[in-house]
């Protein structure tokens, strides 16, 4: 993947014919959504688009990112460095019944005369980040927190109950009351 800028908007039926391919980079200018999560010692997201059309005639884009962001791990709360890549077919179609007939080994595409790439690598983009990020097992420990362990909150959690009943109060109050009824 190089290092040049990728356009912005594509043609779709001359990148179809000539059977184009963009390669290139995008950073915090072009997908300023993703500013705060690209790692600052590589800022870009790598893309190359290649298009073309299968046997049956369905235009498609093939895309493949990568990128490389900073993430809060879930286990220790630092930032955690992750490589992300995604490669995927897409069926560039001009509407919902089309894209509903394409092929399975296709995603739809909704364009109609041209393809927005920057905003095609920034969907790519939040497609690939993780549901959670952690550091590799063992690189990291949960932060150290006023908060007790399990089995000390069951322990107080079995004593409170013990000791303060929410229903104790109607309990007294049912036992006067056979007291009196007797």
């Amino acid at each position: 993947m190089s290092a040049a800028p990728l356009p912005n908007r594509v043609n779709i039926r001359k990148a179809v014919t000539r059977c184009a391919k963009y390669s290139g980079c995008l950073g915090s200018e072009q997908l300023p959504q993703f500013a705060a999560l690209l790692d600052p010692a590589k800022p870009f997201v790598d893309v190359d688009v290649e298009f073309g059309s299968n046997e049956e005639g369905q235009q498609f884009a093939a895309v493949e990112m990568g990128a490389r962001v900073v993430l809060e791990c879930q286990r220790c709360l630092q930032p955690v460095h992750c490589e992300l890549r995604a490669s995927s077919r897409l069926g560039l179609v001009p509407g919902d019944e089309q894209a509903q007939q394409l092929p399975a080994d296709l995603e739809p595409l909704i364009a109609v005369d041209e393809v927005d790439l920057w905003e095609l690598a920034g969907e790519e983009l939040a497609l690939a980040l993780p549901v959670v990020a952690y550091h590799p097992e063992g690189e990291c420990e949960p932060p150290k927190s006023g908060r007790l362990d399990r089995s000390d909150n069951e322990e107080r959690d079995s004593t409170d109950q013990a000791s303060e009943n929410p229903f104790s109060v109607l309990s007294a109050l049912l036992d006067s009351g056979d007291t009196k009824e007797k």
